[in-house]
């Protein structure tokens, strides 16, 4: 049996394993996070109260939290299997990494059990999924990792999906959500009329720290995750410049949150700390999360440089749309 020891305690290997697993499942339901999940969850009721449709397009860095919302959809409203048929009220399909309208068809046609969905044309397949769609009483159809359109598909798809959808979303007469990155955009910029369906957007955005309210929500999730490590010694929040250490580390982004603190955590049990302090933060974050993070590009460093890691080559770097566009260009060439 394996024991660590964590200030005056004695704990086992697995309680440890335990902890790291809780919190990597663990669902901070922050405000912003509740009003999206709201908003789709009403998506889902109005289609299933009246017949008609509310249309969403959710963006968001990764991170942010789509996926999960996605899975808490689908854990709210489960798929029943009655007997004579399956009912599936929310349909979530995951784009396929490498895209095509017929393979995104046949994920379709899987999740709707159908055994053939790979037989057909593109046309046979979608009157299957519109039928299917009907038997399997679906009220709301989410599609997460629309982006992988943009950046694996061929030069045309992001058109050709956007005049897919626009079909089958006006025959299917259900509620539709598309998840993705911003650059999800250039999908509903290539069809005006599917533009104007999903004029609905939700934004999850990264914790902003010049926000008082997002800053205190920021500062809340931390202290949520510190508390569920359990650690003797709370991490001190009223540190001097501690804020903004966090929020350089992380982007403000949820995921790369609990990343740090899982990693700072075990940095603190292998040390036999009551709790996390800078020392595991720094080292934390050049384990966890940006390898190249050390001197002054650690946020936890007293040389640290004091701007954000957006920069070319740095971890949080987003390329812009066009810089994406001319790349994938020349992967044609």
């Amino acid at each position: 049996m394996t024991w660590i020891v964590r200030g005056l305690i004695m704990i086992e290997q697995h309680e440890l394993n335990q902890t790291w697993a809780n919190l990597s499942r663990l669902i901070i339901k922050h405000p912003g996070f509740n009003q999206a999940y709201q908003a789709l969850r009403n998506a889902y009721l109005f289609n299933q109260q009246t017949g008609l449709s509310k249309n969403y397009w959710l963006v968001g860095p990764a991170g942010t939290g789509k996926t999960t919302l996605k899975d808490m959809l689908v854990k709210e409203f489960p798929a029943v299997d009655r007997g004579d048929r399956l009912t599936i009220p929310v349909l979530a399909i995951d784009i396929p990494a490498l895209p095509t309208i017929k393979n995104l068809a046949e994920e379709i046609l899987v999740h709707l059990g159908d055994p053939l969905f790979n037989r057909g044309s593109a046309i046979d397949k979608t009157t299957r999924i519109l039928h299917l769609i009907k038997v399997c009483d679906v009220k709301l159809i989410v599609f997460d990792e629309m982006q992988h359109f943009i950046d694996r598909g061929h030069k045309r798809a992001p058109a050709e999906v956007a005049d897919w959808l626009k079909t089958l979303i006006d025959k299917a007469q259900i509620s539709t959500v598309i998840m993705g990155l911003e650059r999800t955009q250039i999908i509903l910029d290539s069809n005006e009329q599917l533009r104007r369906r999903f004029s609905r957007r939700i934004d999850l955005k990264p914790f902003d720290l010049e926000c008082t309210t997002s800053r205190s929500h920021f500062l809340g999730v931390i202290k949520k995750i510190d508390a569920t490590l359990g650690l003797p010694s709370p991490l001190d929040l009223q540190l001097d410049g501690i804020a903004r250490q966090l929020h350089f580390a992380t982007n403000g982004i949820m995921d790369y949150m609990i990343k740090l603190m899982l990693g700072a955590y075990q940095i603190a049990v292998n040390l036999e700390l009551p709790g996390i302090d800078r020392n595991c933060l720094q080292a934390a974050f050049s384990e966890s999360i940006w390898v190249e993070g050390v001197g002054k590009l650690n946020p936890f460093h007293a040389d640290f440089f004091g701007q954000r890691l957006d920069q070319r080559g740095m971890v949080f770097y987003k390329a812009p749309a066009v810089e994406l566009a001319k790349a994938k260009k020349g992967e044609l060439l």
